[in-house]
């Protein structure tokens, strides 16, 4: 959030955020203060003249005025001493304003769902002050106030993360003094402080207007409803979670994994919702569960996904509901409006448009107030955020669902082809990451049985750039997803990504897979994952690419602790005709040493290395390393050698073996034999092709996939846990309409006003990133968990600390 913070006075506030209804205001009673002495809870007493303060403010009316129609009822309750369930990170704020419905008594969990604004109380007006008026970009320099400034991010990170909103409101309480901030996912608008002991109108204003306003005025997506439990919708989601779509001559299931994601999506939501689509000139409308992907961060895109029954087609396949805060600039497409483009042109594997639009008038403010407040300043560092959504057809699987290494390279290698055709087209995608190749299942039924083929399916392209078009808009700082960035671009923001640059990415991606999922020689995947892909060098307040890529780019070697190279296997003892994979943790937990084998894609990852050492010595990084061995060859007999075959030289010669490639290890920079590598990273053809020779060439072994070894702790927050039916592909248990009514008080919630809540509890990715860095302030993910930390933020509330 540096560089994202507005101070405003609080009549400009008023008339920005908070309007004044046409009830007549009760002023007598909104300058009554009961409460005295600093906003501590710890005093009974105290606690409850503050709580009958603000609900006396809440509920007030002129005697003379006219009932305003259409207006709910809330009430603010202390929250701070219990846990919302839903919520994994446990954030607690000390009080929160409520629906008088859903409001929670004290027996009863909070739930961040529900909050319309939470209140943090502290102490002291300067210690305790989360923004400092006089700093350049308004954040304070002592460590405590900054605590205090990433705990009020993360209560109103976790409410968009549990609601659907288009911005929040919140307010601090600092001794005696108060400010009130406004959130969205550009940036946030705070008030200067002021004393509400002297003032107590300004505060109380705050909340009898905001008690007044519309759902839209208070942040909420008016185009989400809620479906309730006594619906024809909700019998009919629960329907399709559980009834197959079959072939009518056969009986066959089609689409089971959509169906296993949809169900998988009802199991793990708190309420299910109608959501709205532009189409054209009018608008589409689709059921969901909870969203299989939820971004975390405050600032940037705040991406969801679902999986969808279409309401205009109520018994047809599933499809994919991608939605997000898109940038708006000019000559910055529209995702739907690439795909389209794509999907005319013929481009294979790349999502097939179903429909997409911006949401009318939900378009992100705190940019424009930016401006205000720096009317000298010509760049303004927020970005214009909006609302938008698109619906494809396809449902994809996370990548993670690989079988083998060797169907892993090949539909890594299939989504590079889906970029050689669009780079042919003239899209250049810019964001290639672990989260955007998907696997992609096309069935059909042949002679009365079921036949799918997957294959490779390259999504998101939100990000991407259009290479035909003059003048195409180029946006500032660095494009993509940090841990599958080229080591080029990391240390070079401002250069415009190139072909080789996301050639690079795909072979991150497939090392990324590999590590986690196949045996090796690496005692530590979360540490090696932590290294290379999370790693960073940071000078000033920059940040650059890490040690451990540079150097694996640079020498075309991925080393280990203690100069070890990385090195992968597989077992013999494992069956080859295995339908799941193995349970050993790592190639180290395998009893026979002797029974080890070096992996194939040792070997590949070796020639491709090497093609990416020549590029970086011709751009000036240091040249070295040694040569690499040849292994066993075969010939070409399954369908995925024979699909890599089909693509081959019609003599049947191989471009580049990787004996061949391993001669560019002794050469000079510069010289003619470097420049004929890294030429090779120019053609997705040749570099296709090179993927293709190891697969064509050497025996890969069969049942060589183990259990993910990354821990838990490592997982992103977005990655995908939504698999384990589908590795099964046995139905999660649907919850009942009972089931679903005794987890939330929902049942009123649409007709009271109140927002539709998200489950925290799936955080799956189907369409956007692995890891998403969403965050506008550009920055590698683990250097933001690392402010956190030093911040002294965690998952609980450290009651001590906080009120020191």
């Amino acid at each position: 959030m540096a560089g994202k913070i507005s101070i405003v006075d609080v009549d400009l506030f008023f008339d920005r955020y908070i309007p004044s209804p046409p009830k007549k205001e009760p002023t007598e009673i909104l300058s009554t203060l009961q409460w005295t002495g600093p906003p501590t809870l710890e005093d009974a007493l105290n606690s409850k003249a503050m709580i009958n303060t603000f609900n006396t403010w809440i509920t007030s009316e002129d005697a003379e005025a006219a009932p305003c129609p259409g207006v709910d009822s809330y009430k603010v309750v202390v929250t701070t001493g219990r846990d919302d369930s839903a919520d994994e990170t446990k954030q607690r704020a000390d009080l929160a304003l409520y629906p008088t419905h859903a409001a929670p008594d004290q027996t009863e969990q909070p739930n961040w769902s529900a909050v319309e604004v939470f209140i943090d109380c502290k102490p002291e007006p300067t210690q305790d002050d989360p923004f400092d008026d006089k700093a350049d970009n308004f954040l304070p320099s002592s460590e405590r106030r900054r605590r205090n400034f990433c705990q009020i991010m993360l209560y109103a990170s976790t409410i968009f993360q549990s609601q659907h909103r288009k911005h929040q409101f919140s307010v601090v309480l600092l001794g005696d003094m108060a400010r009130i901030i406004h959130w969205d996912r550009s940036g946030v608008v705070a008030t200067e402080k002021f004393n509400y002991r002297e003032e107590p109108s300004k505060l109380s204003r705050f909340f009898w207007r905001l008690c007044h306003m519309s759902a839209a005025q208070r942040g909420h997506d008016t185009t989400v409803k809620e479906i309730h439990t006594d619906t024809v919708e909700y019998e009919l989601m629960m329907l399709r979670a559980e009834k197959s779509i079959v072939d009518e001559a056969t009986g066959i299931e089609l689409g089971q994994h959509a169906r296993l994601l949809f169900a998988e999506s009802l199991k793990n939501t708190k309420m299910c919702y109608k959501i709205k689509v532009p189409d054209g000139g009018g608008e589409r409308s689709f059921l969901v569960g909870a969203p299989h992907f939820l971004s975390t961060e405050l600032a940037g895109r705040g991406t969801r996904g679902y999986v969808a029954i279409d309401c205009s087609d109520p018994k047809g396949p599933f499809v994919y509901i991608k939605d997000a805060w898109r940038v708006d600039r000019d000559g910055l497409e529209p995702e739907g409006n690439v795909l389209q483009y794509l999907n005319k042109e013929g481009v294979q594997g790349v999502p097939t448009l179903v429909c997409h639009g911006d949401i009318e008038g939900q378009v992100t403010n705190s940019q424009e107030v930016w401006k205000t407040v720096h009317p000298d300043r010509e760049e303004c560092p927020l970005k214009v955020h909006r609302h938008y959504r698109i619906v494809v057809k396809e449902v994809g699987l996370s990548m993670s669902c690989f079988r083998n290494a060797e169907e892993l390279v090949f539909l890594i290698a299939t989504c590079i082809e889906a970029h050689g055709r669009a780079y042919e087209k003239g899209v250049l995608h810019r964001d290639v990451s672990a989260g955007n190749v998907l696997i992609c299942i096309k069935e059909e039924i042949v002679d009365g049985r079921l036949v799918q083929k997957r294959t490779g399916m390259l999504t998101d392209w939100e990000l991407s750039k259009r290479t035909n078009v003059p003048g195409t808009a180029h946006q500032p700082g660095r494009i993509g997803t940090w841990e599958f960035m080229s080591a080029y671009i990391l240390n070079n923001p401002d250069m415009a990504i190139e072909l080789p640059d996301e050639l690079e990415a795909f072979v991150h991606v497939l090392l990324y897979y590999a590590i986690r999922f196949l045996r090796h020689n690496c005692k530590d995947v979360g540490e090696f994952i932590r290294s290379y892909f999370r790693g960073y060098v940071k000078d000033g307040g920059d940040y650059f690419c890490g040690l451990a890529k540079r150097e694996a780019m640079g020498i075309g070697r991925i080393n280990l602790a203690g100069d070890k190279k990385l090195v992968f296997y597989y077992s013999d003892v494992a069956a080859d005709d295995a339908s799941a994979p193995t349970d050993h943790p790592s190639s180290s937990a395998v009893e026979d040493k002797d029974a080890l084998k070096q992996h194939p894609l040792t070997q590949l990852l070796d020639a491709l290395l090497q093609c990416f050492k020549a590029r970086y010595a011709l751009l000036k990084l240091p040249a070295g390393g040694p040569p690499i061995a040849a292994q066993q060859l075969h010939s070409p007999t399954d369908a995925i050698e024979a699909m890599f075959a089909k693509g081959y030289n019609k003599n049947g010669s191989i471009r580049a073996t990787v004996e061949e490639v391993g001669k560019s290890s002794s050469a000079e920079p510069n010289s003619e034999s470097y420049k004929k590598y890294a030429a090779k990273l120019n053609s997705h053809e040749t570099f296709y092709d090179l993927v293709g020779s190891f697969v064509l060439r050497y025996i890969w072994p069969n049942n060589d996939k183990v259990q993910d070894q990354l821990g838990e702790d490592m997982h992103p927050k977005e990655e995908d846990k939504s698999t384990s039916a589908l590795e099964s592909m046995t139905p999660p248990t649907i919850p009942t309409a009972s089931q679903i009514a005794a987890r939330t008080r929902s049942g009123r919630t649409m007709s009271l006003g109140v927002p539709p809540p998200t489950a925290s509890g799936s955080s799956g990715k189907r369409f956007n990133r692995d890891h998403d860095g969403e965050d506008d302030e550009y920055a590698p993910p683990s250097a933001k968990r690392s402010r956190l930390q030093n911040s002294g933020v965690g998952s609980r509330r450290d009651k001590g600390s906080s009120r020191a």
